[in-house]
């Protein structure tokens, strides 16, 4: 398994740009993951809270020191260099110190004095404290300590790393993660027809609720409303949607109403409009147009899944 580790490499800026190049090349050649934050303002926590972060999913940390202690934070006096290898310290991550060696000729305006310098002593030698700490004198020098050293580290204590995805399951990891996808679909299907169901039944409750007016004539001329089920209206119309003229159709309600009193001399149905459009604002019947250009009524997919929750209830009972 080809696994990539990421290395936080920590120092000062300005005075170690070469080195740290010859660092990062050195990771690179390695196979591994370099990140690093050299410069960010202590007074900005966000920038820190991400510098937190990056320290957190590293798997082992680098600090370069040479003669600058570096810009330190007002309200601590500590450096930022030295807050980043502290915090690393906190989480556990594994630390290799690189220091330049004495004698090596530096630039003046990169070697502290005063109590800078005193800062920096007492940093280096808390980096020295239970660990070996590698000396350089040149870039390339420091390349090859790092990459001797990382290698060493990593070989004697191996971190959780970064795989690709395809490498990191085995055959049986991955036919478990099979079934649980399928039963994970399977459930997924259950709910999505739980919540339908749900939702038919709701619908049916609303045309069982709720009366549909028609308009039906007793002498043929003039028109009488007449108010029965919308769950009744809505199982006539669906049966008789694929005809031009619905109230064609509706002769077993003739029939039925000619059983009640009053309504012996019926003798056709005038409008079904109200009911249509109680119908339509549920979305379970929409106007359509034939080939012929006459217009007729059908069921939407709403609608038919609506009728079929119905035939499957009679059906049943």
């Amino acid at each position: 398994m080809d696994k990539k580790y990421q290395i936080f490499i920590s120092s000062t800026y300005d005075d170690l740009k070469e080195q740290r190049d010859q660092v990062v090349k050195a990771v690179l050649q390695m196979g591994h993951l370099p990140v690093g934050m050299e410069m960010f303002n202590a007074g900005d926590q966000t920038q820190w809270e991400t510098i937190k972060s990056h320290i957190d999913k590293s798997d082992y940390y680098i600090v370069l020191l040479a003669h600058r202690y570096g810009s330190t934070d007002p309200a601590t006096g500590r450096s930022y260099t030295e807050a980043e290898y502290d915090y690393a310290g906190t989480q556990k991550v594994p630390r290799l110190g690189f220091m330049i060696e004495k004698g090596v000729r530096w630039t003046a305006d990169f070697i502290e004095t005063g109590p800078a310098k005193k800062k920096l002593d007492a940093f280096k030698k808390k980096v020295s404290i239970g660990r070996i700490v590698k000396f350089w004198d040149t870039a390339d020098k420091l390349k090859y300590e790092v990459f001797a050293s990382l290698s060493n580290e990593i070989s004697v204590n191996p971190r959780i790393g970064w795989v690709r995805a395809t490498e990191s399951v085995s055959p049986q990891v991955a036919d478990e993660l099979a079934r649980l996808s399928r039963e994970n679909k399977e459930l997924q299907d259950k709910i999505v027809l739980i919540g339908r169901n749900d939702a038919l039944e709701k619908i049916i409750s609303t045309l069982e609720s709720q009366q549909a007016k028609i308009y039906i004539s007793m002498d043929g001329f003039n028109a009488t409303e007449y108010a029965f089920s919308l769950y009744e209206g809505f199982v006539i119309v669906s049966r008789a949607q694929f005809y031009p003229e619905i109230e064609q159709f509706l002769t077993p309600v003739i029939k039925l109403l000619k059983k009640n009193p009053g309504f012996e001399g019926v003798r056709e149905i005038r409008n079904v409009s109200p009911l249509l459009t109680e119908l339509y604002l549920l979305g379970l019947v929409v106007s359509d147009q034939a080939v012929n250009g006459e217009r007729f009524w059908r069921l939407t997919d709403l609608g038919k899944q609506v009728y079929q929750r119905i035939a499957y209830h009679t059906s049943a009972e």
